[in-house]
């Protein structure tokens, strides 16, 4: 019996151990999602963003797609219904309940103080048209100063489909 304990007890701990580890591999963001060129190093005034989650997948229909005089498309994105939680009443209120989100660096910059965001970048990213469906990545932001409004801000990736 005294044998018993000390086996009984190490089974347990390695139980523990191997429980605990798989755990932690699969509650990490496992999502690919990877910075192409630096983009974020690109973003104007970034200190504006509150990065809520450095990565999110998001997807649904084109509302608007708007030209921003910082070089910047404005896409007012319209949300699969899986993807319903991650706008908030700034978003309500201010982008008709659509997504924001950002391909950063795409246009002719006319915004004082906002050409040296993008020096020696141009975004590559297709530019979707209105009604297309497109799933989008890069990190989930709180635009701070525009009323706190929920983006995806740069869209690292972008597929139409």
């Amino acid at each position: 019996m005294r044998k018993t304990v000390p086996v009984l007890a190490l089974v347990v701990m390695s139980l523990l151990v191997v429980v605990a580890a798989a755990y932690y591999l699969t509650s990490r963001d496992t999502s690919e999602c990877s910075d192409p060129d630096s983009i974020s190093s690109h973003i104007y005034n970034p200190d504006r963003l509150d990065v809520i989650k450095s990565c999110t997948t998001a997807s649904g229909f084109v509302d608007n797609v708007l030209k921003e005089a910082d070089g910047d498309y404005h896409i007012r994105l319209a949300l699969d219904s899986q993807y319903s939680s991650l706008t908030n009443a700034a978003n309500d209120q201010y982008q008709y309940g659509d997504l924001v989100v950002e391909i950063i660096c795409a246009l002719p910059i006319t915004q004082s103080g906002a050409e040296s965001a993008c020096h020696n970048y141009s975004n590559s990213l297709t530019i979707p048209s209105i009604d297309d469906h497109i799933t989008v990545t890069g990190p989930y932001v709180l635009d701070t100063g525009h009323h706190d409004w929920a983006e995806i801000h740069p869209v690292y990736t972008l597929t139409i489909s």
